[in-house]
């Protein structure tokens, strides 16, 4: 028989470790475990009265059925609605560079609490794993608001949120999460009827999530001795300025600073595998979305924010606290170009082929016929995946190797093909100067001079 509740996410590996699921279930047959990098729910199926309330409200099986009715993919799926768009970064330099790129959501949200408009925001404070769950929590403390900036990539759970709107008497708060914390949360107040009224939801751009595992890989490879991590930062300005690079604070009191390349490289072997069936990016449930500026011309080494503006909620605020930024207009297409949306189609390909095989949303899908080439491209990155859920060190450091010896060589590839390429040029031009002069064809010598010295500059422009 077919589940009903979330150990079906579980078999697919599509949890999030959300904990909706914990807080939701009436009967208390829901539990997490550590396993694997993340925490994941068991259900007790003596307990479980198969309401199916769980699987309903689960981000994680949730694929978004509306993005297979598309044939060809317009662009407003992976852009979302929206009013108006931005770059900007916050006035205020110590909240600027405390922050891992603008600024704009410690600000705006330290603003709001400050001037009483809500009770309190939900912030994520996590800078080591302790065996719990990483919670948002409810506050109003500016000191924790601003200690909680910063960027975690890690699957931290809504349990708090959950718990907090089941129980709330009118009181008001700030959301802040990612696309599938947020599509959670909503969905959650979608099936309890509840209001969205005296709530502010602040998404969070988001490039994967990463399992905890991470942090014991660099705790591995960077320690000396018997040392422990007791504080990861996944980025920092501090020396280098943004994007930042990551930083380890070990409990002999050393500290060291990571290149960011290096937790870029590792993200392929630690995101959780859901988030290849991912196409929300920019947080389109959001009010306001915020996220790194990589606009070509526009970032900035203090760090500046892109902001996308969705709802009339969202700009009525932003409107009413922009003097507390420096910001320009921006379009659409510019961060769609700079976010680099168009690889979001190979999700939504890999979504497809999930939904296909597990018999999701079969009436939407039944003509469909499973790609070859993106079915292999799945394969390959699931199985890297698996590597850093099973934490197997030794093949995630052959890889990470090889794919470092592959980039210096086509480098050397590529600069061999560049010297022969650079010899025959240069020598056809002394072999024709050479026959030329024979000639003593001085107009046709000194344009083929000409030509001489724009592919030497070209050569060299290339190189």
């Amino acid at each position: 028989m077919e589940k009903l509740n979330v150990m079906k996410t579980r078999e697919l590996d599509l949890c999030t470790s959300c904990e909706i699921c914990f807080a939701v279930c009436s009967v208390g047959a829901i539990t997490m475990e550590y396993r694997l990098g993340q925490f994941f729910p068991t259900v007790d199926e003596k307990k479980c009265i198969k309401c199916g309330l769980c699987l309903k409200l689960c981000p994680g099986i949730n694929i978004m059925p509306f993005i297979f009715e598309h044939k060809k993919v317009p662009n407003n799926i992976f852009d979302g609605n929206y009013l108006e768009c931005y770059t900007a970064y916050s006035n205020d330099r110590k909240i600027r560079k405390n922050s891992t790129s603008g600024g704009l959501i410690t600000d705006l949200v330290v603003g709001l609490v400050k001037n009483k408009e809500f009770d309190g925001a939900f912030v994520l404070d996590f800078d080591k794993l302790d065996g719990k769950s990483a919670r948002l929590k409810c506050t109003n403390n500016i000191d924790e608001i601003f200690k909680s900036a910063k960027s975690k990539y890690i699957p931290a759970s809504v349990y708090n949120i959950i718990k907090t709107l089941k129980e709330r008497n009118n009181n008001s708060y700030i959301i802040i999460g990612t696309p599938c914390q947020i599509w959670g949360i909503k969905n959650f107040i979608k099936n309890l009827r509840l209001s969205e009224i005296n709530l502010l939801f602040l998404g969070l751009f988001c490039e994967r999530t990463l399992n905890f595992n991470l942090i014991q890989y660099f705790e591995d490879m960077y320690k000396k001795s018997n040392e422990k991590i007791v504080k990861f930062e996944f980025r920092t300005k501090e020396k280098y300025g943004w994007p930042g690079n990551s930083k380890l604070y070990f409990n002999s009191g050393r500290e060291l600073i990571v290149s960011r390349n290096v937790r870029m490289q590792l993200k392929e072997f630690f995101q959780l595998n859901r988030c290849l069936f991912c196409v929300d990016k920019l947080n389109e449930l959001a009010d306001i979305s915020f996220g790194d500026c990589y606009i070509e011309g526009k970032n900035d080494i203090n760090g500046r924010s892109t902001v996308i503006i969705r709802t009339k909620k969202g700009k009525e605020i932003f409107d009413r606290y922009s003097y507390l930024f420096t910001f320009e207009k921006e379009t659409i297409e510019e961060i769609r170009k700079s976010q680099h949306l168009i690889e979001k189609k190979d999700n939504l390909e890999y979504a497809k082929i999930l939904a296909k095989k597990a018999g999701l949303y079969s009436n939407i899908l039944p003509d469909y016929e499973i790609d070859g080439r993106a079915a292999k491209k799945l394969l390959k990155l699931q199985r890297r995946i698996k590597w850093g859920k099973h934490y197997n060190v030794h093949k995630i450091r052959f890889a990470f190797v090889c794919s470092n010896i592959t980039k210096k060589l086509k480098n050397i590839e590529r600069k061999i093909l560049l010297g022969i390429a650079s010899a025959v040029i240069i020598g056809e031009d002394f072999f024709l100067h050479w026959q030329r002069k024979r000639k003593n064809d001085r107009t046709n010598f000194t344009n083929r001079c000409n030509y001489f010295f724009a592919d030497c500059i070209s050569i060299l422009f290339v190189c």
